[in-house]
């Protein structure tokens, strides 16, 4: 539910909270006017909707990609782990509907097809190159140089050369879904496939006549809650999950949530950027299950690291500090989970 208020003086300089007149509606795309296209240019130049609350970072390599099967893929990205990232977009519930193949089932035929793909000569050649040459940003005769650095540079940045394309990742993206595709990517989930399901649904506020918009962005798959859909035998293969995955290197890390219900770390636990050698300017703690408090102020773990990194996106695991341990996040669990 989102609702609009107002911020009012009363008498002793008290701050109340005055409910609005003005409705906040949720309102399918096609009513808008937009097309699948729309929200797909979007999401491309705004991966942080996608990954806000993830600890991997996305780097975007292909839009309207054309597979060995010829039939195009809306989004393709590279993540931080290595993985290839298969991004399905359908605008609202009725284009779900009105597709011959199931949304979930159409991401998986196109997940197994770039699992063929073995080099990033071939990643280039197949994907990234006509991506850049769609965005003007290479000469053709060198396209495959250009796109083998980048992706390189990436890669070696988040130390995952390595485990390139050992996994593949599929983002189902919608207004809004089916039940039947919630259950289906659930089972899915319990049988080790990377899937996600992302509401990107567009909300007007009533009586405005701005043409302003709300976008509400919430993950409705995988989450560490008691959501219907995530059924028990989700839960109890929560561990088991990351080991049925091909290649064995990469692995699902728990988060957050996990870590402090585990009891590795506690709220209240000190934590500090590692760039910070003193530990005094970064001086953190833990204030929640996906929250750090800084000078006063909350902020979500990736927005507390991507604050002290100069970057818009990274991976906080790797950055946050835990002071009574004198390790980081990511050293933390992955000690803890064997992974």
């Amino acid at each position: 539910m989102l609702m609009t208020f107002y911020i009012e003086e009363t008498e002793g300089a008290k701050k109340k909270i005055t409910k609005s007149t003005e409705e906040i509606s949720k309102v399918t795309y096609k009513k808008l006017g937009l097309t699948e296209d729309a929200l797909e240019d979007f999401l491309q130049d705004h991966t942080e909707v996608i990954t806000l609350e993830e600890d991997w970072d996305l780097k975007m390599i292909g839009k309207q990609v054309r597979n060995d099967a010829n039939k195009r893929t809306d989004l393709v990205g590279l993540d931080s782990n290595g993985s290839i990232v298969i991004i399905e977009i359908k605008r609202d519930e009725q284009d779900m509907k009105a597709r011959r193949d199931n949304f979930e089932s159409q991401a998986i035929r196109y997940a197994a097809s770039f699992a063929k793909i073995e080099t990033i000569e071939e990643l280039v050649e197949q994907v990234y190159g006509r991506f850049l040459l769609q965005n003007g940003e290479v000469d053709e005769s060198k396209i495959v140089e250009k796109g083998v650095e980048e992706i390189m540079d990436f890669l070696e940045e988040h130390e995952a050369v390595d485990n390139f394309n050992q996994n593949q990742r599929i983002i189902l993206i919608a207004s809004s879904f089916e039940p039947s595709v919630l259950s289906a990517s659930t089972w899915l989930l319990s049988q080790g496939v990377d899937i996600s399901c992302v509401e990107v649904a567009p909300h007007f506020i009533d009586g405005r006549n701005d043409k302003a918009y709300i976008l509400k962005v919430n993950k409705l798959l995988p989450l560490g809650s008691e959501d219907d859909y995530l059924s028990e035998i989700v839960k109890k293969e929560f561990t088991s999950t990351s080991d049925k995955k091909a290649g064995g290197n990469h692995r699902v890390l728990p988060r957050l949530p996990q870590m402090l219900e585990d009891g590795l770390v506690d709220i209240g636990d000190e934590i500090y950027h590692v760039s910070d050698e003193e530990g005094i300017k970064t001086k953190s703690h833990i204030h929640g299950p996906k929250e750090v408090i800084w000078n006063g102020k909350v902020y979500s773990l990736n927005a507390w690291g991507a604050m002290f990194h100069h970057k818009e996106k990274v991976n906080a695991y790797t950055r946050a500090l835990v002071v009574r341990y004198g390790k980081t996040l990511e050293q933390i669990r992955k000690d803890y989970y064997k992974l």
